[in-house]
């Protein structure tokens, strides 16, 4: 089973435009495979269950698109980095609420324009994401700096509609 059918993940075809300001209205399917690296941008979004199993399924949609856009080589760094936005997102951005059975409030967004690939993932909670220095005794908290090093460059804005966008750019090699 694909990330794309899984049951904890909905592929949409499309992205969040409000994300980041850099995605247009329509949506470019993977199918032409071949013809993806010719393209200006392409894009697959997709949605998640606020419950832990949505992590794999994000890092296993994110490897799917990748190697469909012919990036593989970014799939470790992208699903380091998809790992620790997707579990900040469950963490410290869902209302107790939206962790049910069937909601799915976070969503996943790629899109691959030009020489970068974007990896947006959005949430309901408005509150700024928060880089720490480590606590080295603690196993948890150390999340944005995996993003941070890992990633080209970073931030995240506030959603007109309410939520955030937290991002991360990565440049394509080769």
């Amino acid at each position: 089973m694909t990330a794309c059918g899984a049951p904890g993940a909905v592929f949409d075809g499309r992205a969040d435009g409000a994300a980041v300001g850099l995605l247009a209205a329509g949506a470019a399917g993977l199918a032409d495979v071949a013809n993806a690296r010719g393209k200006l941008w392409d894009e697959a979004a997709c949605s998640l269950r606020g419950r832990p199993e949505s992590v794999r399924l994000a890092r296993d949609f994110a490897r799917e698109t990748l190697a469909a856009w012919g990036l593989a080589d970014l799939c470790d760094d992208v699903t380091w980095v998809i790992s620790e936005l997707v579990t900040n997102a469950l963490n410290h951005g869902l209302p107790h609420s939206s962790r049910t059975r069937w909601a799915r409030p976070i969503r996943l967004c790629l899109t691959v324009q030009l020489a970068h690939v974007l990896c947006m993932v959005s949430d309901p909670s408005g509150g700024a994401p928060v880089l720490r220095e480590p606590d080295y005794w603690r196993e948890c908290g150390r999340g944005l700096q995996v993003v941070e090093s890992c990633s080209d460059r970073w931030g995240w804005n506030r959603l007109d509609g309410g939520g955030k966008v937290i991002w991360a750019a990565f440049r394509v090699r080769g």
